[in-house]
């Protein structure tokens, strides 16, 4: 198996639906205007005060700072990430609230949030998608040309278009920019016809190299390292779930609350 590749985990497929925290490189950045914050003097203050402060020095838009369930601590939106930060700016909290009084995770509906708020400004036109007649529900998987279970994903997608699963594929290869999955994502993306480019790919036969504009492609692949993605397929539902790895249909059909797919039928 190549590396990366997410399979079932052990010897029964598995659903593991996770909520991850900013790859390293975003991490850094959030410290250091987090450490810039705290060097400025920032304290906690009245709430708007406070969350000017860290929107500023944070980069991000006012509407992504709010008051977490913590007194003293501010939920913070990355991207598709979500975390949280002390009201002085001084420490930085990548993991989940719980209530100990219910038993709910207060962390997770907003990272599927996220998550799907950052698909929503991405839309349809950097993805390849595959819609049947009559959608009941929506997946968004990012993949990788080279990826065994990525093929095996595609290799079901027809069984799940029938179930009226629309399935819509972002890029993410996992070696990187320049790499050759990297090229065989352009040339599928700049091709004619890019679904028959795409499903003859992942049956292992790559078009022709053509260049065309890779920004969809990046794209894909910036969401994947905002993800922290460490390999494919990632599925997103579109509830905001994120599920890491490949999961057989059925499995796929249960973590959806869908009934058992009928015969497969090619949505084109």
């Amino acid at each position: 198996m190549a590396a990366g590749n997410k399979p079932p985990r052990g010897a029964v497929p598995y659903v593991m639906v996770i909520d991850r925290a900013p790859m390293k490189s975003v991490l850094a950045v959030v410290l250091v205007c987090v450490t810039l914050l705290a060097a400025a003097g920032a304290h906690a203050g009245d709430r708007s005060t406070v969350t000017a402060q860290l929107a500023g020095k944070l980069g991000l838009k006012p509407a992504d700072v709010t008051l977490a369930p913590i007194p003293g601590l501010y939920r913070i939106i990355i991207g598709p990430q979500v975390a949280y930060v002390s009201a002085d700016g001084r420490y930085l909290i990548r993991g989940e609230i719980i209530d100990l009084h219910d038993g709910s995770n207060l962390t997770q509906p907003q990272r599927a949030a996220a998550r799907l708020d950052y698909l929503k400004r991405l839309g349809d036109a950097d993805m390849i998608v595959f819609t049947p007649p009559h959608p009941r529900r929506t997946i968004t998987v990012l993949t990788d040309i080279d990826c065994e279970y990525c093929r095996q994903l595609e290799h079901d997608r027809p069984t799940l278009n029938a179930m009226g699963i629309a399935v819509r594929y972002l890029f993410f290869p996992r070696a990187g920019v320049g790499s050759s999955s990297w090229d065989k994502a352009v040339s599928v993306w700049c091709a004619k016809d890019r679904k028959a480019a795409f499903t003859a790919a992942m049956q292992g036969h790559p078009p022709p190299s053509v260049s065309c504009d890779q920004a969809p492609v990046a794209a894909g692949y910036q969401f994947g390292e905002l993800l922290g993605l460490d390999g494919t397929p990632a599925i997103i539902t579109d509830k905001g779930q994120l599920i890491d790895g490949y999961l057989p249909v059925r499995e796929l059909a249960s973590a959806l609350d869908l009934a058992t797919p009928p015969a497969p039928n090619a949505v084109h």
